[in-house]
């Protein structure tokens, strides 16, 4: 095996080392922590960990012999959980590796089935002629930003093939295998005890629980031109944004660039959703969507898609490195991943990311209020 393969497979290794050890860190302090952020951070981190949770297991099961450690693989749950596979998606938005050409229609009835499901839910002890007093979406909101909502949860979950009195179980099996392969991951590291508890979870205490009527709510949100269920695929959107900007750098502690991939991915696949439902329908003209549309048409956003840009999402997100990649700055963060790839350095696509995902955050609030 070449140098180079070899750095190649370390570096691939250390990254999925650097962010196991993060969400490991996030998961076993919220385990040990008394307030309300024990459940919301597990909770709406959930797209992340099961990110890394599924894209770990694809590199220690590697088809590439050099790459794999089957003796790894062997300690994992052998079979993984439904909802991992899912979830993982959610950072990823309109996005994802299977939904390239997928038309918004698609995501429109998928976020309508878990609206009906929960609904289904909700109402199932109502009284019938009563069921107009019953809210049917439950949203979170940290320093007055939605970072989650429980219709898009419902969906990502795929809660809507589960029967109720089962929810205690899964949720369970859900938890237990995310928090199990991250320790196996966190053995890349040398030892079996590499997991600590560092985060401090006691801002995330004060996120609150809101309960709205989706029609009543989202009837004036956003844009008139736009039905229900496209708001609430904004919506969707909107939380995994605010999560990133506003509730990540809150839990990063000492992983500061596992946080920064975890912002970065996030911002890049809201850039692309919002993009896909923008052009999808020109006719909403409110002054909020056309703040939105020269944003995400903004210099700092042609930023994110110059040359190597699209190597450096991917490297945060796929732990195999294939292909002719030159790592010529291991020292730097990320083993030099940006540097080697962009003009950027680590600390110019961090500002950019945080500064960019900022006013993204204000622009989707001032639109859903206006």
């Amino acid at each position: 095996m070449s140098t180079r393969d070899e750095l190649r497979i370390a570096v691939g290794r250390g990254l999925l080392l650097e962010d196991a050890l993060w969400m490991g860190d996030v998961l076993t302090s919220a385990l040990r922590h008394d307030g309300p952020g024990r459940v919301m951070a597990s909770l709406l981190l959930s797209g992340h960990v099961s990110r890394i949770v599924y894209e770990g297991r694809q590199l220690i099961a590697s088809s590439n012999p050099d790459v794999a450690l089957p003796g790894l693989v062997a300690l994992l749950p052998p079979e993984e959980h439904p909802s991992i596979a899912l979830a993982r998606h959610a950072t990823k938005m309109l996005d994802n590796q299977t939904s390239k050409s997928k038309p918004l229609k698609e995501f429109e009835g998928e976020i309508h089935r878990a609206w009906m499901s929960q609904r289904a839910l909700l109402f199932r002890d109502v009284k019938p002629g009563f069921t107009w007093l019953q809210p049917d979406l439950g949203f979170y909101t940290l320093d007055g930003y939605v970072v989650g909502a429980t219709i898009p949860l419902h969906m990502r979950f795929g809660l809507d093939a589960v029967p109720p009195e089962h929810y205690p179980d899964f949720f369970q099996k859900f938890g237990e295998d995310l928090i199990t392969s991250l320790r196996i991951y966190a053995c890349l590291s040398g030892s079996a005890d590499a997991l600590v508890t560092t985060v401090e979870l006691s801002a995330v205490d004060a996120v609150e629980d809101n309960d709205k009527f989706v029609k009543r709510y989202l009837k004036r949100a956003y844009d008139s031109a736009l039905n229900l269920d496209q708001k609430l695929l904004l919506l969707l959107i909107e939380s995994e944004v605010n999560t990133a900007t506003t509730l990540v750098p809150l839990l990063t502690g000492g992983h500061v660039t596992a946080g920064f991939r975890a912002r970065l991915i996030s911002l890049w696949h809201a850039l692309s959703s919002l993009t896909k439902v923008l052009d999808a329908h020109p006719g909403a003209t409110s002054p909020g969507r056309d703040r939105l549309h020269t944003l995400v048409n903004s210099t700092d956003a042609t930023r994110l898609s110059a040359q190597g840009m699209q190597m450096v999402r991917n490297r945060s997100v796929h732990y195999e490195i294939r292909g002719k990649v030159e790592l010529a700055f291991p020292d730097r963060p990320m083993f030099g991943i940006i540097e080697s790839l962009t003009d950027e350095t680590f600390e110019s696509l961090d500002a950019l990311v945080r500064g960019l995902s900022a006013d993204l955050r204000m622009a989707l609030r001032e639109w859903r209020e206006s």
